[in-house]
Formats: C-alpha cells, sequence, structure tokens
C-alpha cells in the first residue's frame, strides 16, 4: 500500500509539472508596450493582468524595449492595469480574450504621481495586427440561442466565412478551404480528438445515428473558433482548425437547465406509402445541466455538466 501511495503522488506531481507543457491552442494572449507620450518605451514598467470573473491576476514587467506578453489566458474578459515610477497609472478594462486569440494592447503613459490613475474606454481594433491567422470565433450567447436542430454546435461551423457542410450530409462533414470532407482538425481544450488507429475525428461526427454522435454538450461550451489558415503547429489536417475551450468556474455560483423533446406523432404526418395508418415512432428526450462556482475564491473553481439523450427512430420499409 505504500508504494501505491508513493507511485500515486509521484504520478500527480510529475502530471502537475507537465501542465505548461500540454497544448494550449484554445487559450489566447496579450501583449503589447508601454510608452510615453513621445512614443519612448517605458522599461521595468509593472503590467497587471486580472481576469474579471475569476480575479486571477498575473503581474508582469517590461524589458528595455518596453514590451510585455501574458500567455496562456483562458477565454474571458479581462482588466490591464500599466504603472510606472514618475508616471500615472493606467487602466484599461473589458478587454475580451476569445479562444486562440492574440491581442495587442498599447499603453501610453503620462508624467505624474502613481496615485493618479488614468482610465481608457476605447475599444481594442478589430484588427488583427498580431498574426496572420485567418478565421474567428462563435460565442457562447450564440451557441446557446441559435436555432441548433440536434443541439451540435459542429452545426455552427458554417457561419465562418470559408467553412461549408455539404447538402445532405451529417452533422461535423465540415469542409474548409475546399478540402475534404473530415479534413478539419478538432480540438478540445487543446487536445486533437482523432483517433490514434484510424485518424477519424473521435467527437462530434456524425454516423448512423447522426447527430447522436454528439460528445461536447453545447451548455458545457465557453465558445469555439475556427481558423481557415492556422499555424504551422497545428498540424494533422489541412483544412481547418477548429478550437473548443471548456467553460470554467468562476468567483459566483452559475448554472443552466434545460429539456427539449419531439414526438413524431405530434409533429409529423404518415408516410404516404405506410397501409398501416401510423405514424413512424420518431421521439428524441434531451435534457441535461450545468454548473461551476468556486472552491477557493480567486484561486480554485469547479465546473460540471451532464447531459442524457433518449432517441428512438423507426424506418418504413
Amino acid at each position: 500500500m505504500r508504494n501505491f501511495v508513493r507511485v500515486g503522488v509521484a504520478a500527480i506531481l510529475l502530471l502537475v509539472c507537465l501542465i505548461p507543457a500540454f497544448s494550449q491552442t484554445q487559450q489566447g494572449s496579450i501583449r503589447g508596450a508601454v510608452l510615453d507620450q513621445t512614443g519612448g518605451a517605458v522599461g521595468e514598467a509593472t503590467v497587471t493582468v486580472t481576469d474579471v470573473a475569476r480575479g486571477i491576476s498575473r503581474s508582469l514587467v517590461t524589458d528595455n524595449s518596453g514590451e510585455y506578453v501574458a500567455t496562456n489566458l483562458n477565454p474571458g474578459t479581462y482588466s490591464l492595469r500599466a504603472e510606472a515610477r514618475g508616471f500615472r497609472t493606467v487602466e484599461r478594462g473589458s478587454v475580451l480574450v476569445e479562444v486562440g486569440q492574440n491581442l495587442r494592447v498599447d499603453f501610453e503613459v503620462l508624467p505624474g504621481e502613481q496615485t493618479q490613475t488614468v482610465t481608457v474606454t476605447e475599444e481594442i481594433p478589430l484588427i488583427n495586427t498580431t498574426d496572420s491567422t485567418l478565421g474567428g470565433s462563435v460565442s457562447n450567447t450564440s451557441i446557446n440561442e441559435l436555432p441548433l436542430n440536434g443541439r451540435n454546435f459542429a452545426r455552427l461551423l458554417q457561419l465562418r466565412p470559408g467553412t461549408v457542410t455539404p447538402i445532405g450530409a451529417g452533422s461535423g462533414a465540415s469542409q474548409t478551404n475546399g478540402r475534404r470532407n473530415s479534413s478539419d482538425s478538432l480540438r478540445v481544450e487543446g487536445i486533437a480528438e482523432i483517433n490514434s488507429s484510424q485518424g477519424a475525428t473521435i467527437l462530434n461526427q456524425s454516423y448512423s445515428g447522426g447527430d447522436s454522435a454528439s460528445s461536447v454538450p453545447i451548455d458545457a461550451i465557453q465558445e469555439f473558433s475556427v481558423q481557415t489558415n492556422g499555424k504551422a503547429e497545428y498540424g494533422f489536417r489541412d483544412g481547418g482548425n477548429i478550437n473548443v475551450a471548456i467553460k470554467s468556474g468562476t468567483n459566483a455560483v452559475h448554472g443552466t437547465a434545460y429539456a427539449f423533446g419531439r414526438d413524431a406523432k405530434v409533429t409529423d404526418a404518415r408516410n404516404y406509402f405506410d397501409t398501416t395508418g401510423v405514424v413512424a415512432p420518431a421521439a428524441m428526450e434531451s435534457f441535461g445541466g450545468s454548473a461551476g462556482g468556486p472552491v477557493f475564491k480567486d484561486k480554485l473553481f469547479w465546473f460540471a455538466n451532464f447531459e442524457g439523450l433518449r432517441v428512438t427512430v423507426a424506418n418504413t420499409t
């Protein structure tokens, strides 16, 4: 038993040490520079990046060029604060970081006391000047409020330019940049969902059951992005790169509950060639819920989701 405990503790410590090495394609970054009113670089300035929903802060120090970079940021809203000796403090709030997005936020500081604070409300430019990646995100609001047959987020992929779903194809059969079906690469929390033996995508792919193969409930998704010309670090496939970010707990307890149903006896007409006079059964019940909250405020959080699916489909032969 002692050896078992030792091995277990060692494995946990090893995993904790390896967390920074995991793929972080679902996370974003904020970079920029701290400059004075003449455009000169302000080195050794402190830039504090705070996750508004979770209260987690990270302090960075600019280099001799006045540059800073905050990496591995979970999707969400952030506030930034720049401080330097001999200059007024500058604050900037409501900076939205989307899945896999790299933002640039520069600060211009004015001479004065650090106790004086300047609040900047200017919006971040929509043009990405950090890299040449094309694509965009689909927000959690769109995922939950748009009509979505089967509650499969993969049917929303075609909202992004360059991505289409062929007529008659099942969910998950998207095409990007004119490539073949299933040439897109799906990543959930940075992990590639690829079957190691056949190379097929594991999650949210259509099979004989259509959308019944969905394994990522939309109430568990924070948002997802589609990159039509991703960076070389993605690899695997020559289509688009789909990055899905799962929700997280925050300092406030939050959750959802839902139930959807369909009964062909109420909504459908019988098959014209079915002489029995009975509508072929086609019933679906989809139900579940999600919840999240803090374990330790500003430090540790929890989130859970459950979804049940009951489907009965018959065909007239």
